[in-house]
């Protein structure tokens, strides 16, 4: 049995302060583009229509770079990812999402098709993740609709106090896929030493 009828759309999650690298994230560049640009652009070439998550008050910038009908303002009042990922939910509650953030700039496509292909032999799923070192990546993940239904029925109830990614998906039921250990696939640009550090190093 197979999700062949479930609707799986990208999410580049975008709306983080970026305060320890100084500037907004997505709009730095890897090879001419954009890190946004080019986040969206992996989960385009995996065939999936893509959407920007941004905070309100980047909406004016990020419009200048893409269409405003793929931004997707937060629109929940919490914090973190998890805003954004609630809030494509609320405009697509069908879907599942497979959601990256911007700053995740080494990842490769074939990490991304081999979740989507899990997604289609195993269903009723809440999540489908990598595992590293023990550590689940919440930020490389596809989340399905019903998923996300409990996300937002526990946010609406006020059951959603932490907004930590790892401890809200705790109850659901995840489908954890071991990552390559070797991988520097899961790197987060978080400061500018970082750039410097982890463009030099050997994948």
């Amino acid at each position: 049995m197979e999700n062949t009828g479930d609707i799986l759309l990208g999410l580049v999650l975008c709306g983080g302060k970026s305060s320890r690298m100084g500037q907004d994230k997505g709009q730095l560049t890897k090879d001419h583009s954009i890190w946004a640009e080019h986040m969206g652009l992996l989960l385009r070439s995996v065939g999936l229509a893509t959407y920007f998550s941004i905070h309100p008050s980047q909406f004016e910038a990020y419009q200048h770079i893409f269409p405003s009908e793929i931004l997707i303002p937060d629109q929940v009042d919490i914090k973190g990812p998890l805003a954004g990922l609630l809030s494509a939910h609320r405009l697509f509650p069908k879907a599942d999402i497979f959601v990256l953030p911007c700053d995740m700039i080494d990842m490769e496509a074939p990490l991304l098709e081999r979740l989507i292909d899990i997604r289609r032999q195993i269903v009723q799923a809440d999540v489908y993740l990598y595992i590293r070192h023990r550590q689940v990546e919440p930020l490389c993940a596809i989340y399905t609709a019903s998923g996300l239904h409990k996300l937002y029925a526990d946010y609406q109830s006020g059951g959603l106090t932490n907004f930590s990614m790892k401890r809200a998906i705790q109850n659901l039921r995840s489908v954890k896929v071991p990552a390559p250990e070797n991988a520097a696939d899961f790197r987060n640009y978080n400061t500018p030493e970082d750039i410097v550090k982890w463009q030099k190093a050997p994948l």
